[in-house]
């Protein structure tokens, strides 16, 4: 019977990404009603821009381009809201 110290270990080498290319977690918000809003982009005042792609109630889904909600409007018009962070699976 081996024992752990007589069993060779495969030695990996972490990859290296610069922190500006690194995937990093997204941080999705969770309305009170249990939308779950993504970040979009930045405006041009550099606020977060989100936008909530599968709203819980279907009625809610428009045609066309989407009213640019910035965080603080979405906070205001359908909090609280709770972050919590995307790990891709």
């Amino acid at each position: 019977m081996a024992t752990s110290f007589q069993i060779p270990r495969i030695k990996q080498t972490p990859k290296v990404v610069s922190l500006h290319k690194a995937p990093l977690p997204q941080t999705e918000f969770v309305d009170a009603r249990g939308n779950v809003w993504v970040t979009d982009r930045t405006n041009a005042a550099g606020e977060l821009v989100l936008s909530c792609p599968s709203p819980v109630d279907p009625d809610d889904c428009g045609e066309g381009e989407s009213y640019p909600w910035t965080l603080h409007e979405v906070q205001a018009a359908f909090g609280p809201l709770i972050a919590r962070t995307a790990v891709a699976a």
